[in-house]
């Protein structure tokens, strides 16, 4: 009986172009170990969530090269057929593999396949209406998303890191100051903990890791969220807490307050928006001692919570 194939799949745009050219290489590098596989490539995130909702079982795992848009829309596909997730960093953000070690190189990739770790981990899953969206990273709601929203659109932001970052900081600098900062009132676990809230991320992991640490003690293996709450406050004020979060001083930013919980409900001006944990729902190829090394980074980093 023939093995099912390794499906590779990848949205072309991710990570300055390069994603095609790496799904090529570990291929490649696939075909030496006697290992096979197919790329499917797609042109933007709804044809690979269409995809990933009605694909049959026919690989054996599921390996996503791209930044995490697109390695949460492919993660619908292992979480139905139970098979391996293998997340390939090669975007702007890679937050969610960033904080398993995943290799973004073809030749350790190919190396992971091979003697890698299933772990069942955490996933996100967002209601509002009829619609339900998983993520794997968090969901952001106000000043944060606005600014992504914009900074994204139509895809023109620069494909250079540096250039982008720049782009991104232009963006919330004219969003911040030529705007009103919506409010928006957060429920977790039935409990109501803020009512005019300006700034909300419910996260899975650490919130963009390595450059804004809202959330460094979350964990996809608690089945909890941390939520992220700024309550009302003037720009500036909000200004200064992201440049004291931005230097990694998160303790000193008294508007922040960090709360966890299973149920996240966000009301916005516009919908009502429940997100619920996923506990253990996506098979994670993990390498070797990754989840020790989360358990041991999350403790370090526990923060304290409200009173």
């Amino acid at each position: 009986m023939t093995s099912r194939p390794i499906q590779i799949v990848v949205t072309p745009g991710s990570g300055e172009g390069r994603a095609l050219a790496t799904a090529r290489r570990l291929r490649r590098r696939l075909a030496r170990r006697h290992r096979q596989a197919a790329i499917r490539s797609f042109d933007d995130l709804g044809a690979l969530i269409q995809w990933a909702e009605t694909c049959g079982p026919e690989f054996s795992h599921v390996v996503c090269i791209g930044g995490d848009g697109t390695q949460s829309a492919a993660a619908r596909a292992a979480m139905r057929h139970g098979v391996p997730f293998v997340p390939v960093p090669n975007g702007f953000g890679n937050v969610f593999a960033s904080v398993f070690g995943h290799p973004r190189q073809a030749r350790e990739v190919a190396a992971l396949l091979h003697a890698g770790e299933v772990r069942r981990v955490d996933v996100g899953l967002t209601r509002h209406g009829t619609i339900e969206e998983v993520f794997l990273s968090h969901r952001s709601f106000g000043f944060l998303e606005h600014v992504q929203q914009v900074a994204e659109r139509g895809r023109k932001q620069p494909r250079a890191r540096f250039l982008r970052l720049l782009w991104y900081f232009g963006v919330a600098y004219r969003f911040l100051f030529r705007s009103r900062l919506a409010g928006f009132t957060v429920e977790v676990d039935g409990t109501q903990v803020a009512d005019d809230a300006v700034l909300v991320t419910v996260a899975n992991v650490e919130t963009y890791r390595g450059f804004l640490p809202l959330t460094p003690a979350a964990s996809p293996i608690d089945g909890l969220f941390d939520v992220a709450v700024v309550p009302r406050v003037s720009k500036a004020v909000l200004l200064a807490g992201l440049m004291t979060a931005r230097l990694g001083r998160r303790a000193r930013w008294r508007g922040l307050r960090i709360h966890r919980g299973r149920r996240v409900v966000v009301t916005t001006p516009r919908r009502r928006e429940e997100i619920v944990v996923q506990r253990g729902a996506l098979p994670l190829l993990v390498p070797a001692g990754a989840i020790e090394e989360l358990q041991r980074r999350t403790i370090e980093d526990e923060p304290p919570l409200p009173a």
